[in-house]
């Protein structure tokens, strides 16, 4: 029996007094988590909060508020979801992080992850995809790029990678409102994320990243 559990984690202040969070827009800060293990399903929400810095005293002014002027980074805010309770081990996971730092192109999205020697999307996979579709934008351009382990060869592997990669890009034109922009490209083997030597590091290659 597969037990599935949805779970809020209370908003994270990006910084510590005397900032404070601004929580004008909490759907475009919100990071999930959605992670799938063969008996347990469970997604993660944290609202994150833009910081303001609070100036008390200020000659004929009380209190001063103002923007805080530098966003947290994504590696600051995966670090105050660890101290929260999100574990960063979920075989499969999904990031959105609209506001939680400067856009930039390499920005991780999602990543989702296949069986051996298989192009096919998994049902978690399905739901990640689906919940990446309800955040894009119109004018956004996506690189979506295919990865394996180094089971066979150079040229089999970019292959398949090049089919997981497509399936997902497929996928998401299925789901979305509108079209989507992409760049859809295989690696094959040769940007793992883990060591091939083991079957736990094989299984973290086999992926798909959209950026």
């Amino acid at each position: 029996m597969k037990i599935t559990v949805n779970t809020l984690c209370l908003a994270l202040l990006l910084a510590v007094s005397p900032w404070v969070a601004s929580t004008e827009q909490p759907k475009q800060n919100a990071l999930y988590y959605y992670c799938n293990h063969p008996d347990l399903a469970f997604e993660q929400q944290v609202q994150v909060a833009e910081g303001r810095r609070v100036h008390l005293n200020q000659g004929a002014f009380s209190q001063i508020e103002e923007q805080d002027r530098y966003p947290a980074s994504l590696a600051f805010v995966e670090q105050q979801m660890r101290r929260a309770g999100v574990q960063g081990t979920c075989v499969e996971y999904l990031l959105s992080h609209a506001k939680t730092s400067a856009t930039q192109d390499d920005d991780l999205l999602a990543r989702v992850y296949f069986s051996f020697d298989r192009s096919e999307l998994t049902d978690a996979s399905r739901y990640l995809l689906s919940r990446i579709v309800e955040r894009l934008q119109h004018d956004q351009n996506l690189k979506v790029e295919g990865h394996t382990d180094n089971i066979g060869s150079d040229e089999y592997n970019f292959s398949l990678g090049l089919r997981r990669a497509q399936s997902v890009m497929a996928y998401l034109q299925q789901q979305a409102s509108h079209s989507i922009s992409a760049e859809v490209i295989s690696y094959g083997e040769r940007k793992p994320l883990m060591s091939n030597e083991t079957v736990q590091g094989r299984a973290q290659n086999r992926r798909v990243d959209i950026y």
